[in-house]
């Protein structure tokens, strides 16, 4: 079975056809050849020979088919595969602006809250003690951005 990886499928599919009718003509030929008297010693050759080839024809005709079958199934997942990594670019195209916008975001927020924290902290440096604006602010930069 391996030398049908090697050959072309029409060489196949012929070479099986071709099998199968020599086969089927030689196990003819094998139960009339006692008819003919130049052929009657060579009945039982005929026969063995003609079902040798009709078992091995159908045995790669079978071949042939579950390997056919096999094609067909990896094309189909193939093309399954084709189209899930479109929708996987285009998923990842949609995560990727959430991601950069929330992103971008937070840097805002942050940004806002350091200027927030850097103008209070200008009011109280003198007593040295933390007043509760501070506490708030820094608090706020802690907590998940509101939706």
């Amino acid at each position: 079975m391996w030398i049908l990886h090697f050959l072309p499928d029409s060489i196949i599919v012929w070479f099986c056809n071709i099998l199968l009718l020599v086969g089927l003509v030689l196990t003819i030929a094998g139960f009339f050849a006692h008819r003919i008297p130049v052929l009657g010693s060579y009945q039982l050759s005929f026969k063995i020979g003609g079902i040798l080839l009709l078992v091995l024809g159908v045995y790669f005709r079978g071949g042939v088919a579950v390997e056919q079958q096999w094609r067909e199934r990896v094309a189909a997942v193939e093309a399954r595969l084709a189209e899930a990594e479109k929708v996987s670019v285009q998923a990842n195209a949609q995560i990727e602006t959430k991601a950069q916008k929330k992103t971008t975001e937070i840097r805002q927020r942050t940004q806002y809250i350091r200027q927030y924290v850097d103008r209070e902290v200008v009011k109280y440096d003198t007593t040295c003690t933390i007043p509760q604006p501070f506490i708030d602010a820094h608090n706020r930069a802690a907590e998940a951005p509101p939706k």
